[in-house]
């Protein structure tokens, strides 16, 4: 905490925002359990199509018109700075759901996050192999400039969220004070800036780098 002293006698308690809070072995622990189901639920979107095609065939539709269409509509005549914005804030809101379920049910973060978020890529890259327009290796490396800030922005949402529920249940359960559920919001807000800052740079690397992939000679 920092401290700003008004008198000899007196003082004003100020918290003290980090970038980079610490990450306890509770929340590296679970980050690591988090990404091993997004690359598990990834795999299983991916064998989807080698399963049941047509089933594959209609998530995929399903997913463009309930998750993209809306977004590319949005951006089709907004400046780079406008497209931006939205991806962010489609991402931000995404993400704030993510760990306020976690909230009321620890397993939430993983079912409504890391599991559907694993699950449509998988079945993005079986798509594209099987529209014959990217290779999956291609469709993975498309992602990666973007990806590499937006998916720890996930996995570390859906931590918090997962700890942040988890705490706050065991607290219900052992009948600690009322006072403890403000020390786990605390404690799992120190995240938040950390969060919105990946995020916000995953939203500018999408817009102003990830396009330029594409032109790319082994995307030709």
């Amino acid at each position: 905490m920092l401290y700003l002293y008004i008198d000899t006698k007196r003082m004003i308690n100020l918290p003290r925002f980090k970038l980079l809070p610490v990450f306890p072995r509770s929340y590296r622990m679970m980050l690591a359990f988090s990404a091993f189901i997004m690359m598990l639920s990834t795999a299983l979107g991916y064998q989807a199509w080698a399963v049941d095609p047509a089933l594959a065939k209609t998530a995929i539709d399903q997913i463009i018109n309930t998750k993209f269409t809306t977004i590319v509509e949005q951006m089709l005549n907004a400046g780079w700075w406008e497209q931006v914005i939205i991806i962010f804030v489609n991402n931000l809101k995404a993400s704030a759901l993510i760990m306020i379920s976690g909230i009321f049910l620890p397993i939430f973060p993983l079912l409504m996050g890391i599991m559907p978020n694993g699950f449509m890529i998988g079945l993005m890259a079986g798509f594209f192999e099987v529209e014959r327009l990217l290779s999956k290796s291609a469709f993975f490396l498309s992602l990666l400039p973007h990806g590499f800030f937006e998916m720890p922005a996930i996995l570390l949402t859906a931590t918090v969220g997962t700890i942040w529920g988890g705490r706050n249940w065991r607290s219900i359960f052992t009948g600690e004070s009322v006072r403890k559920f403000g020390v786990h919001a605390k404690t799992s807000l120190t995240y938040l800036p950390l969060i919105i800052l990946l995020l916000l740079i995953a939203a500018l690397v999408e817009v102003l780098v990830t396009p330029h992939i594409y032109t790319l000679p082994r995307f030709a």
